[in-house]
C-alpha cells in the first residue's frame, strides 16, 4: 500500500522551524488548533494542543483503512484557500506519476523569508512533499502533514499564503539541485541562470523526535510490515539522478 510508504516517511522525520520541532513551538499568543474532520462518516469538531494527537489518529485511521476527510483547519475557509480543488488535483496527479514532476504550488510568508515549494500529496492528501527553508540548518525536502503547515499560524503567527503567480517551467530536481548548490530555496528567474547538472544531491533530513519515533514503533509492533519501510527515502518516489 502506497500510504504505508507515506506513513513510514512521515514518521521518520519531523518538521523543524528554526532549531525546534513543531511540538515545542510556542509563544504567549499560541492558540489551540481547531479542526473539523470526518472518519468513516463520523464528523468531529475538535481542538488539539499538540501535533502528536493528530498524527497518532491519522496513523491508526489510515492503517486500519478508514475513510478520513478533513473539512476545515485553523480558520473556516483557510484550508480551501491554500489547497483549492485544482491544487489538490495536481498534487494527487504528481503522487501517481512517480517521475521528476513539475512543482505544483509555492507558499511563502509575506512578512518574512519562509519559502515552500510543494510537489505532490501523500496519505490520500493529508500530507504533501515540500522543499522549504523553515529550519536553520538549510533547505529541507520532506513530507509534511498539511495540518502541521496550517498549525504554524496559531502556534507562532507564521501566516503562509499561496503564490497565485507561481508557474514553474523546470522540474523539482532543478529546485533541489539549486537548493543544495546555494544553501537556500531558489525560485523564479534565478533558477534558470544556475549551471545545473541534472544530478540531485541529497539534502539533510531532520530526524524524528523521540515521541514521533515511539508512535511509529508502537504501530510497527502491531504491523510488522510497516517496520521494513523505516529506511525509505523521499527521493525514491521521484525519477531523477541522486548524487
Amino acid at each position: 500500500m502506497q500510504y504505508a510508504n507515506d506513513l513510514a516517511l512521515l514518521f521518520t522525520t519531523d518538521l523543524y522551524v528554526g532549531t525546534a520541532p513543531i511540538h515545542l513551538l510556542k509563544t504567549k499568543r499560541s492558540k489551540p488548533f481547531w479542526m473539523r474532520y470526518e472518519i468513516d462518516g463520523w464528523v468531529q469538531d475538535r481542538t488539539y494542543l499538540t501535533p502528536f494527537s493528530w498524527r497518532a489518529l491519522m496513523l491508526y485511521a489510515l492503517w486500519d483503512c478508514k475513510t478520513a476527510t478533513v473539512h476545515e483547519m485553523d480558520e473556516r475557509g483557510r484550508l480551501h484557500e491554500l489547497f483549492p480543488t485544482e491544487i489538490r488535483v495536481r498534487l494527487n496527479w504528481n503522487a501517481n506519476a512517480q517521475s521528476d514532476v513539475l512543482p505544483v504550488a509555492r507558499f511563502h510568508d509575506p512578512n518574512g523569508s519562509a519559502e515552500l515549494i510543494l510537489t505532490r500529496s501523500r496519505c490520500l492528501g493529508h500530507a504533501v512533499d515540500v522543499l522549504h527553508n523553515l529550519t536553520d540548518a538549510g533547505p529541507v525536502f520532506q513530507p509534511i502533514w498539511v495540518a502541521d503547515l496550517l498549525r504554524l499560524k496559531p502556534l507562532i503567527g507564521l501566516n503562509l499564503v499561496r503564490d497565485d503567480t507561481f508557474s514553474p517551467t523546470m522540474p523539482i530536481s532543478a529546485y533541489l539541485e539549486a537548493a543544495a548548490m546555494t544553501g537556500r530555496v531558489v525560485n523564479g528567474t534565478e533558477l534558470s541562470k544556475l549551471s545545473l547538472t541534472g544530478i540531485v544531491p541529497r539534502l539533510a533530513s531532520p530526524m524524528p523526535t523521540r515521541t514521533t519515533q515511539r508512535i511509529f514503533e508502537d504501530q510497527c509492533r502491531k504491523n510488522p510490515a510497516l517496520s521494513v519501510l523505516a529506511g525509505r527515502l523521499i527521493y525514491e518516489d521521484y525519477a531523477f539522478r541522486v548524487g
